[in-house]
Order: structure tokens, then sequence, then C-alpha cells
């Protein structure tokens, strides 16, 4: 009776480890690429009585490596009104972050902006600083930041160019609703040591909805507040505090 048990025992390990043998390999998860490339697009034209085309660019490109990652932006946005021009902005940035933990990052970020219309010839600002990600997962992603720097402004009509030492401090949501359709927020205070009222704010709400994997509908609308606006050129009017800016286009991911 004992040899039996044991008998039965022992063709029961063995069909066993035979089925795991045979068991398929469980498929490895697809690994999720390095870089991203983000390009968007939208065009306003009418005729008739008025004249009137606005073209609004945009792209970012981001590359991760193991401890430090590298990410660009870039956008341009150009408005005529019959003939004569009425809105420009453009803006580029650079930014590197170093991993100190696994949510603790150190960046290193230059920035630069052209905003005439709000009589801004040349904006560089050049920070130093952290970032820490609250929060980071497959939907959700919370990212805030605190550093100082540097800024270096030239207005319209004014010969010398400003500089102040600046602090800021920025977040950046987004949720994922599938990879190329989200909601973002990002909002940036920038305090001025140097001239106490001079301090700027910028914030952008986008919504994507998708069309296909990689192209969407992109919505979105950025305010720019500056609280000490220079004067306009052979006046004692100075500019608006506030600018605020709607697009609507077509998004590319990669």
């Amino acid at each position: 009776m004992m040899c039996r048990i044991v008998r039965v025992v022992t063709l029961s390990i063995v069909a066993g480890g035979a089925v795991v043998a045979q068991a398929p390999a469980a498929a490895p998860e697809a690994k999720k690429a390095p870089y991203e490339f983000v390009a968007d697009f939208s065009l306003a034209s009418s005729q008739g009585n008025q004249e009137v085309t606005t073209v609004a660019l945009g792209q970012r490109y981001s590359y991760a490596f193991p401890s430090w990652k590298f990410s660009q932006v870039a956008s341009a946005l150009r408005g005529t009104a019959n003939g004569v021009k009425n809105a420009e902005l453009y803006q580029a940035g650079l930014r590197a972050d170093r991993n100190v933990t696994k949510k603790l990052t150190a960046y290193l970020s230059v920035d630069g902006l052209r905003n005439t219309p709000a009589g801004l010839n040349s904006q560089f600002a050049e920070a130093a600083g952290l970032a820490y990600q609250f929060l980071d997962t497959d939907m959700d992603k919370l990212q805030l930041s605190l550093g100082l720097g540097s800024l270096q402004r030239s207005f319209v009509g004014v010969p010398d160019r400003q500089n102040d030492f600046v602090g800021n401090a920025a977040g950046t949501y987004r949720h994922l609703f599938s990879r190329v359709s989200y909601f973002e927020q990002t909002a940036g205070f920038t305090p001025n040591f140097t001239t106490s009222d001079a301090w700027l704010f910028a914030t952008k709400s986008a919504v994507v909805a998708p069309l296909s994997s990689k192209i969407g509908i992109k919505v979105a609308y950025l305010i720019n507040f500056n609280n000490a606006p220079p004067l306009r050129p052979a006046s004692t009017e100075r500019f608006k505090k506030f600018d605020g800016l709607l697009t609507t286009g077509v998004q590319f991911t990669y």
C-alpha cells in the first residue's frame, strides 16, 4: 500500500513538472520608448470685410536616459488683421533633469520668450532647482518644482536691458485617458527678488481628444500675467498686465 502511494505521488510530481515545462512563457511587456516627440498646428483665417490670419505651431521633445532626462519645447504664434500684425509670440526652452532619488530630481533650465504686442522684445531666464514627482501612475502624473535663477529682459522702446534675481515655483499635472488623449494643467510663478512688484505668472490648460493612435485634436488656453508691464513707447500708459491665448488645432504624437 505504501509503495502504491509513493508511486502515485511520484507520477503526480513528474506530470506536474511536464505541464509546467510545456506551459508557454509569459509574453514580455513592451518596453516604453525612451523618447517622445509631440507637434501641434493650428490655423485660423477669414476673408471678406476683414482679412484675419492666425498661425500657431508648437512642439516638444524629451529623451530619458537611465539617470537623467533631457527635454526641449518651442512654440510660435503670429496673427495679422487686414495685413497688419496684431499677434506675435515666440517661446523656446531647454531643460535637463538629473535623478537624485526615484522621485526627486535636480534640474537646470534655460527659457526664451518674445512677445512684442505685450511690450517684450526679449526675455531669457536661467534657473536651477529641485523637482519632486508626487504622482507617477499610468493615469495621473503630478510634478512640483522650486528653483532660483536670473531673468534678463528688454522692452519695446527701451534701449537698456533689465537684469533681475528671481525664483521659480512650477507645477505640471496630467491625467491620461489614452496615449494621445489627456488633460494637462501647468502653472508657474516667478517672484522677483530685485524688483518685488515685477512678478510673473503663467498657466496653460490643454485637452487632447484622439482621432487615431497618433493624432488628436488639441484645445489649449494660455495665460501670461506680468504684474509690472513696461510703458508704451512715447506714452505714460503701460501695456496690459494680462495676455490670454486660445488655440485649437491638430496634435501629432510619436
